[in-house]
């Protein structure tokens, strides 16, 4: 009988010391990146300008969602390979909808403490990036150049960064 209650207490107290959120989504997100073309140089930089991982596409990197209590963690992504103009592609937390799951279940404790410092209330958006390159074949000045990138990847209606998969064309 005092093994079951023990039990229970244990099971309550790490009920109410977690975090939905956190229990859910964990302090890291993986982020799917791909290029048209494939292969390209990818520089991930933290909000601080630090840069903190540098790979080749098709790429998948677990990145922290948080950058300290009750703030998450903004990305840049710089795309470069030859014959193709540098690209950047902006990586935003948003707040995850696990995070008002401790309304229900995690309780006081997961809303303010627990997922608020481990980074759990936070999701990252896009967490696909496909990415269509624009040549260098043609000189074009700032402005052109961004026009050039808007045509070659328009924001998607769910507001990820996507390309329309096999042709490299963008989706509309």
């Amino acid at each position: 009988m005092k093994s079951k209650l023990l039990l229970s207490y244990v099971a309550l107290v790490l009920l109410i010391c977690s975090g939905c959120a956190s229990i859910i989504n964990g302090d890291k997100k993986k982020v799917t990146i791909n290029s048209n073309p494939p292969g390209a140089k990818v520089t991930l930089f933290d909000d601080h300008g630090k840069s903190i991982i540098s790979t080749n596409t098709p790429a998948v990197v677990k990145l922290k969602r948080s950058s300290g209590y009750f703030v998450g963690q903004s990305y840049t992504l710089k795309l470069e390979s030859d014959g193709y103009y540098p690209s950047t592609v902006e990586i935003k937390p948003m707040l995850s909808g696990w995070y008002a799951g401790n309304i229900v279940l995690g309780g006081l404790i997961g809303l303010v403490l627990i997922d608020p410092a481990v980074g759990g209330m936070w999701t990252l958006k896009p967490n696909e990036i496909n990415w269509n390159l624009v040549s260098t074949s043609k000189n074009l000045t700032p402005d052109q150049l961004k026009l050039a990138e808007l045509e070659a990847n328009p924001p998607p209606k769910n507001g990820g960064a996507e390309m329309k998969k096999g042709n490299g064309n963008p989706r509309y």
